[in-house]
């Protein structure tokens, strides 16, 4: 189901297909960033290592992709450009660290009764 946007709202970077047997779901991370050289993904799933988790740059050349199996539960994760972290400009949950900025906030919710959300 696509995406409802509402007048003035971005685009959310994030996109999840539940998979209710196993608990997981693969979630799709993109960023909108013209002119990027790299970006790649870092987070508590990957124990917050920069370049081990590299987006896909699209055909277009501005925007970033990458898929990831997640389990469910709550995730913290920020993108690196061209060696910079940025939390998810999209996103509006976030959790401050320890180093005086803030990291975006994703949750893996339980599919209840077999339905994909």
């Amino acid at each position: 189901m696509p995406d409802k946007k509402r007048p003035g709202q971005k685009k959310k970077n994030i996109r999840m297909r539940i998979f209710p047997e196993s608990q997981v779901a693969e979630v799709t991370f993109t960023l909108k960033h013209s002119g990027a050289h790299a970006v790649y993904l870092c987070g508590d799933f990957n124990q917050w290592t920069p370049g081990t988790l590299p987006l896909a740059r699209s055909s277009g050349g501005d925007c970033w992709e990458r898929r990831l199996m997640l389990p469910t539960g709550v995730h913290q994760y920020k993108f690196v450009v061209d060696g910079e972290w940025m939390a998810d400009p999209t996103n509006r949950r976030e959790a401050r660290n320890s180093f005086g900025s803030v990291n975006s906030v994703l949750e893996v919710p339980l599919a209840r009764d077999g339905v994909r959300k």
